[in-house]
């Protein structure tokens, strides 16, 4: 892998939980997409670019551990309840909170994402001397995807669509679902959110909010709309294709 610091760099992928809207006792990230499941895709991409993987899961991971069984370095961190994504990161503070190491987050989900946008996610990053880069992408019909608060062009926050009201929904600029953080501040920033949501859950967008608190810098990257796809139901996941083609044609 290619390094543009002498700190180390690894990749965390959220794979905790089964989806309810999926209507099958399984993984959503399990589901073959082109041929492999979704998470094998997604550690495919990121594998290039990082020194370690880590993957977080609930406590019920045997089938996820046997899809991955040919990957020899991956290493396992388990949430043992679904608390929500910000403290699913936060689960894997024991292995990197005392280390000095650059980390690249993605969910498993993610079948469209390429290395060459993680590497340049990782690039951005570490040349602005960001605490914490978050991805976002435009899209014409951002559906239940967390909306980016600006305010005169500044980042503010990002607003859960199930919290949104009409105006912020009208929002174009969304959260992609990847970003990359400094092991010295995300742990510690995590510690601070809350679950006082629609979902009662701590939501890992809410971090973004402390960052700002503590005056540290958030630098924002923007991804080919068609890489922020994620796939949440199985009517997503047979449209994704004809998606794709739409998200290309309006952007």
């Amino acid at each position: 892998m290619y390094n543009l610091t002498m700190k180390k760099i690894a990749g965390i992928v959220l794979a905790g939980g089964k989806s309810s809207r999926y209507g099958l006792n399984k993984h959503k990230f399990l589901i073959h997409y082109q041929g492999k499941p979704l998470i094998t895709i997604i550690i495919e991409a990121i594998q290039p670019v990082v020194d370690r993987i880590v993957i977080l899961t609930g406590p019920e991971n045997s089938e996820i551990k046997q899809t991955l069984i040919n990957f020899s370095f991956i290493e396992y961190a388990i949430q043992h309840k679904p608390l929500g994504t910000g403290h699913a990161l936060l689960c894997t503070d024991y292995i990197f909170e005392k280390t000095q190491t650059t980390i690249l987050v993605s969910y498993a989900d993610k079948p469209l994402i390429t290395t060459k946008t993680l590497k340049n996610l990782i690039d951005s990053h570490i040349k602005n001397n960001a605490d914490i880069t978050v991805a976002t992408a435009i899209l014409a019909n951002p559906g239940s995807k967390g909306r980016i608060i600006r305010i005169n062009g500044r980042f503010s926050k990002v607003v859960e669509a199930k919290d949104a009201d009409e105006e912020i929904l009208k929002i174009n600029e969304v959260n992609a679902g990847f970003i990359v953080c400094e092991s010295e501040s995300i742990y510690r920033e995590l510690r601070k959110i809350t679950n006082n949501n629609a979902s009662g859950e701590y939501y890992l967008t809410d971090v973004y909010a402390e960052y700002l608190k503590d005056g540290l810098k958030i630098n924002l990257v923007e991804i080919p709309p068609e890489e922020s796809c994620d796939i949440n139901t199985i009517a997503e996941f047979k449209r994704v294709e004809k998606w794709i083609k739409t998200v290309k044609k309006e952007n």
